[in-house]
């Protein structure tokens, strides 16, 4: 039988399937958190372990599938080792992610934790009015209960009894707004039964009505017979994710350029803008989706001097068109998904 160990993020049983070969990495496939390559001693981007549990739990990849998250460096390859019958695998389709990734997903209000949460459990619930089952570590995560504290320069875990009241108070939050059921006597110290209540399914509907309008995605940059090789390599990027790129020079319309180009804007699931040639409009649209909310993904030629307003924000920097597809998908897969 099969020896049990605890994922390293959120503590959960998981059977220790993979480790890296010759070094301080280990190949995690936990129930709550998904698949992930953990690097031990990767101090190169340091993630806040208060925000990882919920971004995997969030993001979780399908063992079924062949793509899993790391914490390596970007463009080191992954070999694992397969402790049940020593052979050596390059997986494929690793995605990488660090310190900024994570806290760029990482909601920045209560209300949208509130309504993220409301997704998570209508994503895990099959039929209208079901019961669906979480165990504790898993409501740990999806509710963003802090796991730890910051202690003699490392993180710590908290007591179980610090967790169990902070998971106490988000259960008690959906409560109070008629998302799901008074229970009597909330608690997150064992498995819990949450079921979703009508005014929680009329939220969800605001939400998806708000954030996506099917699978959408705005691209804000410079048009130009000299683009065309960055609007295809961005075209094809988006498409790799499962989403369609939507180019407002390419939308037939009747109305002023600048309303209809707001409206995809505010239809749209999130908007990617490439920033290479210093574009006005760029800037703009990237300005106006960010105060709506919605992710942004960056893009930029290295080599070019962006703007000091977003120099800090993660930027996707590519050295030729043919770096993006790649880069991009990764990155929706990542922030997006």
């Amino acid at each position: 039988m099969e020896e049990k160990v605890q994922c390293p993020v959120c503590q959960s049983a998981a059977p220790p399937c993979y480790i890296v070969h010759g070094s301080n990495s280990q190949y995690v496939r936990c129930p709550v958190c998904g698949k992930y390559e953990w690097c031990v001693e990767d101090d190169r981007d340091f993630l806040n372990m208060n925000q990882l549990p919920a971004y995997l739990a969030y993001h979780a990849r399908d063992p079924k599938i062949s793509s899993f998250y790391t914490t390596r460096a970007k463009g080191e390859k992954s070999y694992l080792f397969s402790l049940n019958d020593n052979r050596e695998e390059d997986f494929f389709h690793p995605l990488y992610i660090d310190a900024d990734i994570i806290t760029s997903w990482y909601p920045k209000s209560f209300a949208e934790k509130i309504d993220l949460i409301l997704l998570y459990i209508f994503n895990h619930t099959s039929h209208l009015g079901q019961s669906v089952h979480f165990s504790a570590e898993q409501l740990y995560s999806f509710l963003f209960v802090d796991r730890y504290e910051w202690s003699s320069s490392k993180y710590v875990l908290r007591p179980q009894n610090d967790l169990q009241q902070e998971g106490v108070f988000m259960l008690k939050c959906l409560a109070e707004r008629k998302y799901i059921p008074d229970y009597i006597g909330l608690h997150c110290d064992h498995t819990q039964d949450i079921t979703l209540m009508p005014s929680a399914y009329a939220r969800i509907d605001e939400i998806q009505k708000n954030t996506s309008n099917g699978r959408n995605v705005l691209v804000a940059m410079k048009f130009g017979d000299d683009t065309k090789p960055l609007r295809e390599a961005i075209r094809k990027g988006v498409q790799d994710a499962k989403y369609h790129a939507i180019f407002i020079d390419e939308v037939q319309h009747n109305d002023f350029i600048t309303p209809e180009l707001l409206k995809h804007i505010r239809d749209s699931k999130f908007v990617v803008v490439d920033l290479t040639h210093q574009n006005n409009g760029a800037y703009f649209e990237e300005g106006y989706a960010m105060g709506l909310g919605k992710p942004v993904i960056q893009l930029c030629k290295k080599g070019t001097q962006l703007h000091f307003d977003i120099a800090q924000k993660n930027t996707i920097m590519w050295a030729s068109e043919d770096d993006i597809p790649e880069l991009l998908r990764n990155r929706i897969v990542a922030t997006i998904e």
